[in-house]
């Protein structure tokens, strides 16, 4: 079930920029609407409204966050094969490989390009190899904030 905006929109099309599979159209400052056939209910528009005009399936208004609230992915270095179904999966090619110095990692591990990365779990859903989480950056567990593996130079 898609996510949808409310008649509180404002037109600022924050979520249009946002969105990974133009599921959300509209005209500058009219209401936008979501395409429930292209919205994969990824959540990535949900923390950019300025207005909270953005409700998830359940009816829930997806708030306005801050940077330090928004989801973003966390890669569980131990975990990681390198296998890349994250990163073809990634809608804002926010994930790349990046090579290690362990000869059982031939493919490298995954590294999260934070900037790109909305949080929208997509590469969490792809990951077979439970190496990908998706939390805030003031909730991270410490297991996996300290799941480094040696980087090759």
């Amino acid at each position: 079930m898609a996510y949808r905006i409310i008649e509180t929109c404002i037109g600022c099309t924050a979520c249009v920029k946002r969105c990974p599979t133009d599921a959300i159209s509209g005209d500058r400052k009219a209401l936008h609407i979501i395409s429930p056939d292209l919205c994969i209910d990824c959540g990535a528009c949900g923390p950019v409204c300025p207005v909270d005009a953005i409700l998830d399936q359940y009816g829930n208004v997806q708030r306005l966050l801050k940077k330090t609230e928004r989801p973003i992915a966390f890669v569980y270095e131990q975990s990681c094969t390198g296998c890349e179904k994250c990163v073809e999966r990634c809608p804002f090619e926010a994930l790349e490989m990046v090579p290690v110095n362990d000869p059982a990692s031939f493919l490298g591990i995954v590294s999260v390009i934070e900037k790109n990365c909305t949080g929208c779990r997509e590469c969490e859903k792809a990951c077979p190899y439970d190496a990908i989480f998706i939390y805030r950056k003031d909730q991270v567990p410490d297991w996996l904030k300290n799941s480094r593996v040696e980087r090759a130079a």
